[in-house]
């Protein structure tokens, strides 16, 4: 009988840490409505696409953000490049492949890869309010209301149509909306 109450107070305990536990790392790969966020490199920086959320995937292509005419930009400042995250794994975002920044290793067209989700960004100049949330969906507790701020935050991960974000000033919270331009998205 003791075995029995142990055993339940554990099952419990453990629901009880999971229920504490959300974030975008816990979900299935796959798990997000494709959204668009950006990533920002050097001129002549690649970032390395891999077949695998982990270090030690196999590399199955880059992104390089390049100008107009295909070359890298001849500047020396940070160039956005837009992707698609549709999941994210243990801190990393599956990308949709296939656009301008994007060139596979060996040529062979590759529909999805992974880098580490935290190189990813997004940020709030939108029209309108951006609601941060404790957790997505309705189970989440709303945290505040961003409005007319410009504030950028590192991607953690996805879930449904939320993003799990962190910056310094808002910390790690799930938004409802947000801007994949570095120059934002307001219309005025």
């Amino acid at each position: 009988m003791i075995r029995a109450i142990i055993g339940t107070a554990a099952v419990l305990a453990g629901f009880a840490v999971l229920e504490n536990s959300v974030d975008a790392s816990t979900g299935q790969a796959g798990s997000c409505k494709p959204a668009q966020a950006y990533t920002l490199l050097h001129p002549g920086e690649q970032l390395v696409v891999r077949a695998q959320p982990t270090p030690e995937g196999k590399v199955v292509g880059t992104l390089a953000r390049s100008n107009m005419t295909g070359e890298l930009s001849p500047t020396g400042e940070l160039s956005p490049s837009v992707v698609t995250i549709v999941g994210s794994q243990s801190g990393w975002a599956r990308l949709a492949l296939g656009g301008k920044d994007y060139t596979a290793i060996d040529g062979a067209p590759q529909q999805f890869g992974w880098i580490p989700a935290d190189l990813l960004t997004v940020d709030t100049r939108l029209d309108g309010a951006i609601t941060t949330f404790s957790r997505p969906g309705l189970l989440g507790v709303e945290l505040g209301r961003i409005e007319g701020e410009d504030q950028k935050f590192r991607v953690l991960g996805c879930r449904g149509e939320w993003l799990q974000v962190i910056n310094a000033t808002r910390g790690n919270v799930w938004i409802d909306r947000w801007c994949a331009k570095e120059e934002g998205c307001r219309r005025s």
